[in-house]
C-alpha cells in the first residue's frame, strides 16, 4: 500500500496522472492550478488524519498502539502528498523562469504568473500549518494517554529527541547544494559555499539538516561535510515487557510529526526567498 502511494505522489509530481473527478465530499481541482491535482491529494491526505476516537474509558495499551500505527500511516500518505505538491510547485516556477529567459512569453506575463503561483503556494502552506497545528493537538493527547499506560515513556521520547535534534560543527569540504528535502532529486534552494562552517545534524538518506544562515539551509549530503565535533550518542534503555511496543509506536510517531514539521519550516524558509533562490 505505501508503495502504492510513493507511486501515485511521484506520477502526479511528473504530471503523468489525468484528472479525474474527486471523490464525494472533496473539492475538485482547480482548473487554473497546473498543481491542481496535488492539491487534491493532499488535501485528502489531510482530511485521513480524522478525529480522536470516542472511548467510554480510559484507553488500553492495546487501543492506543492501534491509534497510533493509523496516525503514523496518515503522516506517511500526508508527507509524500507534501513533498510531492511543493516538487510541483518548485517545477512551476522553474517553467515559469525558464519561458521569461527564453522570451517565450513577456516579462510583465511571466511576473504576474509568478505571483500568482508565489500566492497558491502560502495557500498551501497555510493549510499545511493548520494541518501541523492539528498533529500537536492530538499529540498532546496521545503523549498523556500513552505515558499514563507506559510511565517513563515521556522522559524516554524526551531525550531520544534531544539526541536526535543536537547539531554538530562541521565545515563544507567542497561546494554544497543545499535540497528541499534529502533526496538528491529534491529542489534546490541554495548552497554553501567550500570552507563554511554549519550546523548540521544528520538526516535520512545520506544527508543531513543544514543550518548555514539565513540563506543556506537546507538538505545537503554528509560526505561533502567535515564534522568539527562528533555526536555523543545517547544510552538506549533495552527495550521489554509489554509495553515496548506502545513505546516504539510513540517514538516513530514523534519522529513522523517531527519530519512533517521540519519539511514545514523549510518550505517556509524557502517561499520567503522566493523558493528558489538560486535561479
Amino acid at each position: 500500500m505505501r508503495f502504492r502511494a510513493l507511486g501515485l505522489a511521484l506520477a502526479l509530481a511528473s504530471g503523468c496522472v489525468p484528472r479525474q473527478p474527486p471523490p464525494p465530499g472533496l473539492a475538485a481541482a482547480d482548473p487554473a492550478d497546473s498543481c491542481g491535482p496535488q492539491v487534491v491529494v493532499f488535501v485528502s491526505a489531510g482530511d485521513l488524519l480524522g478525529e480522536a476516537p470516542r472511548r467510554q474509558g480510559p484507553p488500553s495499551a492495546e487501543d492506543l498502539a492501534r491509534e497510533l500505527a493509523q496516525e503514523n500511516a496518515a503522516i506517511d500518505r500526508l508527507q509524500i502528498a507534501f513533498d510531492a505538491l511543493l516538487y510541483c510547485r518548485w517545477t512551476e516556477v522553474r517553467v515559469i523562469r525558464a519561458d521569461a529567459a527564453s522570451n517565450v512569453v513577456p516579462r510583465a506575463e511571466a511576473s504576474a504568473r509568478l505571483a500568482a503561483a508565489s500566492g497558491r503556494l502560502r495557500a498551501d502552506l497555510r493549510r499545511a500549518q493548520q494541518l501541523r497545528q492539528g498533529l500537536s493537538e492530538r499529540s498532546a493527547r496521545l503523549e498523556a494517554a500513552v505515558e499514563r499506560a507506559a510511565p517513563g515513556t515521556a522522559a524516554a521520547l524526551l531525550a531520544e529527541r534531544a539526541a536526535r535534534d543536537a547539531p554538530v560543527r562541521a565545515v563544507a569540504s567542497a561546494p554544497v547544494a543545499l535540497r528541499l528535502r534529502p533526496d538528491l532529486r529534491a529542489p534546490e534552494v541554495g548552497r554553501v559555499p567550500a570552507g563554511t562552517e554549519v550546523s548540521l545534524r544528520p538526516a535520512s538518506g545520506g544527508f543531513g539538516l543544514v543550518d548555514g544562515g539565513l540563506r543556506a539551509w537546507g538538505y545537503g549530503q554528509l560526505g561533502a561535510f567535515t564534522v568539527l565535533q562528533q555526536r555523543r550518542a545517547p544510552v538506549a534503555e533495552a527495550a521489554a515487557g509489554p509495553q515496548a511496543e506502545l513505546r516504539r509506536l510513540a517514538a516513530s510517531n514523534l519522529a513522523r510529526r517531527d519530519n512533517f514539521a521540519e519539511s514545514l519550516d523549510l518550505a517556509e524558509r524557502s517561499a520567503e526567498a522566493g523558493f528558489e533562490p538560486a535561479l
